[in-house]
């Protein structure tokens, strides 16, 4: 008995370790009377000066749904405890609201872990006589509200979500159809997120991929020519719109880990080579503050959300089980957090659907892989004796990346192939 009581000990300090606020960083907002978490969805609200102002731009996502594993929106940076203010996805509660929080522990061990109350200082007419109260921000199972009572909805468990606690805590990317691979084997999906984040060595995500080019076949086909940028390892900078290859059909098994800062970029939208991305699209929250009928929902559009046009092309899977980049239907609004393909300056008439085209660096000779036979094709190239050989091969043989073909890519090249280069 005496080591079982050891041990459910250690167990208990180490969940405890795990839901505390360690200092500036990446959090999930938990709400211990809903089972909720906070995910900001945008700028568009009815405001109030008063904290009910978070209730329409702030969504209360279930625990049972998982939904906030794969929402960027719900990694909250917490910078401090004392006036303080949530950030995510190019956005912070107080230039929401206007409102700052004060963050301190409870007093109250919720499911076996420490918890927090949020509070702001609001004036109060009682009787006739102004007071300045503590309002706490609770979540009674209706959207983020406010109120004077620090009951169980009032009372948060603040998550770390970074290297530390991955394996419990993490954020994930869900592919964008979880039926359909590529030729080799595995799913895509994109994301732009307003944080940096490591792609962990070994893990379900295979890489990051930009698109510099679309090319078009001889059939008349047009393909959108991918590149990795980042592979396991590497950081992927914040704001950067990227295509995602992972190995796993759920987020569970995708896994990356948010690092360094928020970069707060407002800025949309956001551009990387061919790709456009930013953070809010149209959403369902609670209509109003002060409405009785708390069932009551309505949609938003954020001020950053982009429609939806012919020159923007999602990511998505066509009926023959392509994948590609297709058009939504007109009067819809580009997804959040994810990355599209701009066609807007395309010159190509007539253009709606962009197939995916993985380009591997230095495969001159289209053979699928990079050897010395290429260097001996590139060679060939460049000194007239070989065409290119169709879709994508300027961006194979451009091994340097500074847009164009000359020798130094041949140089480039075998540095690649002897280990001596970053390419």
């Amino acid at each position: 008995m005496k080591k079982f009581y050891v041990v459910f000990c250690l167990l208990v300090v180490a969940m405890m370790a795990n839901a505390e606020y360690a200092g500036p960083g990446f959090y999930r907002v938990h709400n211990a009377g809903s089972d909720s978490y906070i995910s900001i969805k945008g700028t568009s609200f009815i405001w109030s000066p008063d904290p009910d102002a978070f209730w329409t731009c702030i969504k209360m996502m279930p625990a049972a749904d998982q939904a906030h594993v794969s929402d960027a929106g719900s990694l909250i940076y917490i910078p401090g405890l004392v006036q303080t203010s949530l950030y995510a996805q190019g956005v912070d509660t107080y230039s929401l609201t206007e409102l700052y929080m004060d963050v301190d522990t409870a007093k109250v061990i919720e499911g076996g872990l420490p918890t927090y109350v949020a509070t702001t200082q609001v004036w109060v007419t009682l009787n006739g006589t102004e007071r300045l109260m503590t309002c706490y921000f609770r979540d009674q199972g209706s959207g983020l509200t406010a109120g004077f009572s620090d009951k169980k909805e009032a009372r948060w468990w603040i998550e770390p979500v970074n290297e530390e606690s991955i394996e419990t805590s993490y954020f994930g990317v869900q592919p964008v159809n979880e039926n359909v691979k590529d030729a080799d084997g595995m799913y895509w999906t994109s994301l732009c997120c307003d944080f940096p984040f490591l792609i962990p060595a070994e893990g379900g995500v295979e890489g990051a991929y930009a698109v510099h080019q679309v090319q078009q076949d001889v059939d008349g086909s047009c393909y959108a020519s991918v590149i990795k940028v980042y592979g396991q390892g590497e950081v992927v900078p914040a704001a950067t719109p990227v295509l995602l290859k992972c190995a796993a059909p759920t987020a569970a098994g995708n896994k990356l880990i948010p690092t360094g800062e928020i970069a707060n970029n407002r800025s949309f939208p956001l551009v990387n080579g061919m790709l456009r991305g930013n953070y809010f699209s149209s959403y369902i929250n609670h209509m109003s503050i002060n409405v009785l009928e708390t069932d009551l929902m309505c949609e938003y559009v954020p001020e950053q959300a982009t429609p939806a046009t012919a020159e923007n092309l999602e990511l998505g899977v066509d009926a023959e089980g392509r994948l590609g980049f297709y058009p939504k239907t007109d009067g819809e609004y580009m997804d959040a957090n994810t990355a599209w393909l701009s066609i807007e300056n395309l010159d190509k008439e007539g253009v709606t659907s962009v197939y995916l085209y993985e380009i591997v660096l230095g495969d001159t000779n289209g053979d699928g892989v990079t050897t010395i036979k290429d260097v001996t094709y590139l060679i060939d190239y460049l000194l007239g004796s070989n065409d290119t050989r169709g879709i994508g091969n300027t961006l194979c043989a451009d091994v340097d990346g500074n847009g164009k073909i000359t020798i130094k890519d041949v140089t480039a090249l075998i540095d690649m192939l002897l280990g001596s280069s970053a390419q």
